[in-house]
């Protein structure tokens, strides 16, 4: 008889370094086109895979030396290479016993994001969601125990901190839940201070509640000066001319840049930035131009939760 725990040690087995369940039943709050059932109607249980994110290939971005590192073996090999293998060898696992698997991966909302499909009819006459809706992956984590999501927005875990990726499998397997996990996020606000886009905010919440399962206590972003940051908007690679169009976005408000004109939308930004650095022409054979700055938040996070002896992965030697 396949069980959690049976199923958790065998991810382990094939790669992955983290892994929890959840039922379904923590997902009767969410909207119909996030709730895992309208991927697979008689889903009972989420399987959260996780990756960690290699604390070396972090070391080259923070010390402004390095950035092929990250944006190759911190996301690229994961979200290409490594995850697809390890889920497609979970979901094996689950259908040789005899359950429906379905994988919820990186590019998974590559149909859904763009809100293109059309929507089937129920017998009723009802529609559905439209195709390849997707839940929202952090919270999906912290609803199979994975971890808990910081006021940076970030998922922590109890072993790599903010350092990790996942990725998911829906299955009709009726599997033990893994209880929800919390208190490694202690509010010290250094995601804040350091976010060099300016884009997070300390007093302001946006607090995701899950009626009997748990409440997410997050931070509120300004989704359009974060864009600045991760497409690479202040990095090394931004001419002059790209600094001073992302630095007049981040000096602005939610809607003036700071030169008093209206500020342009997230996608017009990403247009922009991703016509102008010179990195991208290269960084995009393996589609992942703008992971390569590595986003401040995770690295303050992850110095300030080695200082303080939360993470139960230790080295030799401090990140910062």
């Amino acid at each position: 008889m396949l069980t959690s725990e049976i199923l958790k040690q065998a991810a382990k087995e094939y790669g992955a370094d983290l892994a929890g369940v959840g039922s379904v039943e923590r997902w009767d709050s969410a909207p119909e086109e996030n709730d895992p059932r309208t991927i697979m109607p008689r889903a009972k249980s989420v399987v959260c895979l996780g990756f960690r994110i290699h604390r070396g290939s972090l070391r080259g971005v923070e010390e402004g030396t390095y950035f092929s590192a990250y944006t190759l073996a911190g996301f690229a090999d994961i979200n290409s290479v490594i995850a697809p293998v390890v889920t497609r060898r979970v979901a094996s696992l689950l259908e040789d016993s005899g359950f429906e698997a379905a994988s919820v991966m990186y590019h998974s909302n590559r149909f859904g994001g763009y809100n293109i499909g059309r929507a089937a009819m129920r017998e009723d006459g009802s529609l559905k969601p439209k195709p390849d809706g997707l839940f929202n992956y952090r919270v999906a984590a912290v609803l199979c125990g994975i971890g808990e999501i910081g006021h940076s927005r970030l998922l922590l875990t109890p072993e790599f901190g903010p350092a990790q990726r996942v990725y998911f499998i829906i299955t009709d397997a009726p599997l033990e839940p893994d209880p929800i996990i919390g208190n490694i996020c202690d509010k010290c606000m250094k995601c804040v201070a350091e976010c060099p886009a300016k884009a997070l905010y300390a007093q302001k919440q946006d607090d995701v509640n899950v009626p009997g399962v748990t409440c997410i206590r997050r931070g509120a972003m300004d989704a359009a000066k974060c864009y600045v940051a991760h497409w690479g908007g202040i990095s090394p690679f931004a001419s002059d001319e790209v600094l001073a169009y992302s630095k007049n976005i981040i000096d602005g408000s939610e809607t003036e840049t700071a030169d008093g004109k209206p500020r342009p939308t997230t996608e017009e930004i990403a247009d922009y930035l991703s016509a102008n650095i010179e990195y991208t022409k290269g960084a995009y054979n393996f589609t992942y131009g703008p992971a390569v700055v590595c986003a401040a938040c995770m690295r303050s996070c992850l110095a300030h939760l080695e200082k303080r002896g939360t993470l139960r992965l230790k080295f030799s030697n401090t990140f910062r």
